[in-house]
């Protein structure tokens, strides 16, 4: 058993100086993603740069091919309405679950049905590192339900190796830097914009919330109004942009927005 340990430790300790040795290489991230899997076992993984004014650059992902569609309508501008990305631009790191950072509707929301169900993972963990830059590097392992969720040991392994991970990958990012891949202003204005023509000003507040899997009472909280007053506003949300469910919703949202004309 100690023979066991002290050869894993040693495995550990040779994938960590080989992302050291990466630094500023192409395969700094295919040495990354060997480290995390000899700290934990994971299904999937994907790991982006998130920039507050650019869509995300994807450095690495195990999704297979019949996940692109839905992951496809996620970089188009869904990604905008992630906890995740919220996390990240709010200045969020560290090793994060999606559950301690979701909305308590999230789960039960359209948006997650339309952009997390389709993966079938029933735990996903987060290495969020943030640079100089405005730079956002999100590290997601995903278990699905071949593998039980992320246990307490798994997850003091990755925060244990997050202080080099994070080092590692700040160091990478002023060397090596990410590809300009585009302003996402567009698509993040027609989010903030939409029903703007028919909705009140406090009504849009309700909307944006709603849409990202907020339920009326925690609307209601970040709002600092009465429940029921957030009720009605959600009742008239639907009525004036002529929907019956969040989910009819948020398939309008999208319409317009990533499919305009």
């Amino acid at each position: 058993m100690a023979a066991a340990r002290d050869l894993n430790e040693q495995t550990l300790i040779h994938g960590a100086a080989d992302l050291i040795l990466a630094i500023d290489h192409p395969q700094f991230f295919d040495k990354l993603v060997y480290l995390l899997r000899l700290a934990v076992s994971y299904d999937d993984y994907v790991i982006l740069a998130y920039h507050p004014t650019a869509r995300p650059v994807v450095l690495g992902s195990s999704l297979a091919s019949d996940e692109l569609a839905a992951w496809d309508r996620y970089l188009q501008g869904a990604y905008l309405l992630s906890p995740f990305y919220d996390y990240a631009m709010q200045g969020g790191e560290g090793v994060v679950s999606l559950a301690q950072i979701a909305p308590d509707d999230f789960y039960q929301s359209a948006y997650h049905d339309e952009y997390f169900r389709y993966s079938e993972l029933m735990d996903e963990v987060c290495l969020v590192v943030q640079t100089d830059h405005q730079l956002c590097y999100l590290l997601s392992l995903g278990r699905t339900r071949s593998l039980s969720s992320f246990n307490q040991r798994g997850l003091g392994r990755l925060k244990a190796f997050y202080p080099l991970i994070c080092a590692a990958v700040q160091m990478h990012d002023k060397q090596h830097g990410v590809a300009d891949s585009g302003s996402h202003e567009p698509v993040k204005q027609a989010i903030l914009n939409f029903g703007e023509d028919k909705l009140t000003p406090r009504e849009k507040e309700v909307l944006q919330l709603l849409i990202r899997g907020y339920s009326s009472k925690e609307s209601a909280n970040k709002l600092e109004m009465a429940y029921e007053t957030e009720r009605v506003h959600r009742k008239n949300i639907y009525s004036k942009l002529e929907v019956n469910s969040q989910k009819e919703l948020l398939g309008k949202l999208f319409d317009q927005v990533l499919h305009p004309g």
